[in-house]
């Protein structure tokens, strides 16, 4: 009697808990690890993005101090022409940097969100590979993630456009630094 007590007991158990697990959908499943694989190339693309980024900035203002060290040592009234030339291209360098600056002070708030987003993502998929998620709501829940994707896919597209023309810039404007002769540099040493 007490083993037929004890295996009604095991059988029910085994039931219950058969009928907590809840089947979750492979198309869900499937359309939760892309997106997932989505967000993950995404956030390498923008932080690979970001460090090019910070590289540029640094080369701009490094480029600023030895223009300006380079303008400043011309005491000639001669070279005045020299002078002017690259006291525009300092400026131009510095503007440069400035943009860049503010792309990336941009960026560290983009991060901050994203990682926020990120963090909410893997609980949330955590949730739904579990089955405590209804397929309704893990296809909104997969909505809303798709359209951060998508507005943070257009954030790093515009900063791209704006970064290869500011970086364009900046290399042609330090091209064009260099070919400004100081005559006291040209005169050939005996």
């Amino acid at each position: 009697m007490k083993t037929k007590a004890i295996l009604a007991f095991v059988i029910a158990g085994a039931m219950s808990f058969t009928a907590c697990t809840k089947k979750v959908d492979p198309k869900i499943v499937a359309d939760v690890n892309q997106f997932g694989t989505d967000w993950t190339a995404l956030g390498e693309k923008a932080t690979n993005w970001s460090n090019e980024l910070t590289a540029t900035t640094t080369q701009a203002k490094e480029f600023v101090a030895k223009q300006t060290e380079r303008m400043n040592s011309i005491t000639s009234p001669k070279e005045e022409a020299v002078k002017t030339q690259l006291a525009a291209s300092i400026q131009t360098a510095t503007d440069n940097a400035t943009k860049l600056e503010g792309m990336q002070s941009e960026f560290n708030t983009f991060k901050a969100t994203w990682d926020e987003t990120t963090k909410q993502f893997g609980e949330w998929k955590d949730k739904v590979m579990k089955g405590e998620v209804n397929p309704e709501e893990a296809t909104k829940g997969l909505a809303d993630f798709q359209s951060k994707m998508a507005a943070s896919q257009a954030q790093v597209e515009g900063w791209n456009a704006q970064y290869a023309e500011i970086k364009t810039a900046n290399e042609q404007n330090m091209a064009s630094a260099e070919t400004v002769v100081n005559p006291a540099e040209s005169t050939p040493k005996k």
